[in-house]
Order: C-alpha cells, then structure tokens, then sequence
C-alpha cells in the first residue's frame, strides 16, 4: 500500500526533523496539526510553535484547535481520509475516534527506550538516573500513555558529551531518520509489532522547581548528572553573589571533599571552577550567568575574580 495521505501532530523544535524528512523524501503531510500560539518571553508575547513555523514555510497546511477530539476537529480530518496520522511531542491526548481515522492508525515517535521512561521528559529522566543508551521508539498509539505496540526501535550509545540539549536533538534526527525506514515497512507489508513488557516500564517524574536547584550537599555523580539532565536549556542553577547562575556542564575528579559543599576550592587556569559537594570534588567547565551567553568558567572568574573559600548556593542571610 503507497502511503500517500499522512497527517502529523507536533509542537515543539524535536517534531521539526521529523517533518522535513518526511516532506524531503515524498511523504509530504497534508496536513499539520499543532498547539495554539501561546504567549513566551518577558513581555509575553503570543508565539507560534516552532512547527508551525517549518511547516508553513513548507507550505503545508496548519491547524491549531484547542480540543483535538472535538466534533469540528474530527470532521475536518475525516473529510482528508488520511493513510496515517503522525505524532512527535504534540502535547495533547489523542482519543480513540480520532486514533481509529485512518487506515494505518496512529503513531508516535518517543524518544526512549520503551517500555522505558514513558512520560514526558524520558530525555531528562535517562541523563538524571545515568543511563548508558537510550534511543527512539516509534509504537501504535493507545488510550494508555506510551504503551502501545512496539513497530520500531533503534539504540543510541549515551556519550560524555550528551546533555539534555543535545542528545534531544540527536534523537530527534534518529526518528526522523526511523520514521522513513517504518513507512517503507508499513508499504512493503513488513512491520512486526511487539508488545511492550509491562513487568519492565518505568514512568518519568514531572520535573519542578526544586529539580532545577543545585544542592551542593549532594553526591558529585548526583550533581553531576542532573546538570546534564538540564543542560543547556532549561539548565540547573546556583546561586553565587546574590545572582542565579546556570552550571551547564561539569566533571567528576574522583577526589575526596573535606570542606563544606558548595565552597569553591580553586580556580584552575584554562580548566575551570573546582567546589565541594557531599562527597567529591566537581570541576565545573561550563556556566551561564543570567542574561548572558554560555561561558568557560575559567572565562568567567577574569571577570569575577572569584576567592577561594567563596560559596556557591549561599545567598544574604545563609550561615
């Protein structure tokens, strides 16, 4: 069967890749379904979601309905009589009518290992627990988060280098990548599914504010992963001087703490900032201070002339 009617459902900068692959090897969706515009920024204004943005300048149609399952939402896509709907980070449940549509059904491009780390942050939560791969499903969906059948899967090698930022981003490539190989499966009749071990499914935590608030009293390997957890958006912060500082990026030393956490050690020369935390010393290569772009710390000590024995996390009024 030639796929020829595909509908996709995104929202944010991972569904882009995913669109232009299609669009670029002849699967040109007819449509795109996305969020409504939503107001961002200090001065709030109303911003159109990323995908919005691609798929226009691909000049593919665009909608943005505040219920996806209403009748008129319904009835539009019904009247387009698609192959297959596609979903990457939509945002929104998709219910069964709307699942039942079209001839091939729903699918959706996870950036996880299912049944590993269903939810919402699977990237956030694979960096956090210290994870060694992680990877890309694309499954049916169902009225169950994240627990359909299994039709692709590929495997990424976690590397030093991952953080949040940029392994999203790979991932992003790699389903999109997936994506075009399952379509092929899905015309030459070849798609195997497998059904998800419910034994072994693990949910990702919501991330909230406390979750992006270093606590130098924790372990290194702690910290540590938690910053590559955040980085470079929406990053993990301290407080130095009375101002928020995002540490982007950091190195484990192996070298016993014998001072409080958070104190600053030394400044090393071309290498970085190196503190205390519960167990080990963490030297700190890269941070942002607020309002400014993301600097070496060593970079930042020639303007901030950082002494030893400063504190990290230590506000006005701390002991």
């Amino acid at each position: 069967m030639k796929i020829n009617k595909i509908i996709f459902m995104g929202t944010p900068q991972f569904a882009v890749p995913a669109l232009q692959q299609l669009t670029e090897k002849g699967y040109k969706p007819l449509l795109c379904v996305t969020q409504p515009d939503k107001p961002q920024g200090r001065k709030r204004r109303l911003t159109a979601p990323v995908i919005k943005q691609r798929a226009l300048e691909l000049s593919i149609p665009v909608i943005q309905p505040e219920n996806i399952n209403d009748q008129e939402t319904l009835e539009f896509i019904k009247e387009l009589n698609p192959d297959l709907i596609i979903t990457a980070a939509y945002g929104g449940y998709i219910g069964r009518t709307l699942r039942k549509l079209p001839k091939l059904g729903a699918i959706n491009i996870h950036p996880s290992l299912l049944p590993l780390w269903r939810g919402a942050s699977p990237v956030n939560a694979s960096l956090w627990t210290g994870d060694q791969e992680t990877g890309v499903t694309i499954f049916r969906l169902v009225a169950k988060m994240d627990a359909g059948p299994m039709l692709y899967q590929s495997i990424y090698t976690i590397k030093e280098e991952d953080n949040y930022t940029k392994l999203l981003e790979k991932l992003a490539i790699a389903g999109a990548e997936d994506l075009i190989k399952l379509i092929h499966q899905f015309e030459n009749g070849e798609v195997k599914k497998r059904i998800q071990d419910e034994s072994k499914a693990t949910i990702c935590w919501k991330l909230n504010k406390e979750d992006f608030h270093i606590n130098w009293a924790e372990k290194a390997r702690y910290i540590y992963n938690q910053v590559r957890a955040l980085a470079e958006k929406p990053g993990a912060s301290t407080e130095f001087r009375n101002k928020q500082l995002k540490i982007i990026s950091t190195r484990l030393t192996g070298k016993k703490s014998n001072i409080t956490p958070g104190t600053i050690i030394e400044v090393i020369k071309s290498s970085g900032i190196l503190v205390a935390t519960g167990d080990e010393d963490l030297l700190i290569k890269y941070l942002q201070p607020a309002g400014k772009k993301i600097m070496y710390a060593y970079d930042f000590n020639l303007g901030a002339r950082i002494e030893n024995g400063e504190r990290f996390g230590e506000t006005n009024g701390s002991e």
